[in-house]
């Protein structure tokens, strides 16, 4: 995966399906998978890369590429 690449990466051993990033989501990226009980990408190509569902985790489960140090320049 390039350094920037867009993903949204979501890590189903610490994920709780608790769907706080879904409802931070405006614009149904992700959905909660309901027969695995974990949140899974629908439609990466929705994402505005907010990093809105990364922040609200409370699990720290979910990641959104490219992250907000890399693109931002350094200070």
């Amino acid at each position: 995966m390039g350094e920037h690449e867009h993903s949204i990466v979501i890590d189903e051993e610490k994920c709780i399906g608790c769907g706080i990033c879904v409802n931070y989501c405006n614009v149904d990226a992700i959905c909660i998978n309901e027969g695995k009980g974990v949140v899974e990408v629908v439609d990466l190509d929705l994402c505005i890369e907010c990093h809105s569902c990364q922040q609200m985790c409370p699990e720290q489960a979910i990641k959104v590429y490219p992250q907000i140090d890399e693109v931002l320049p350094k200070l």
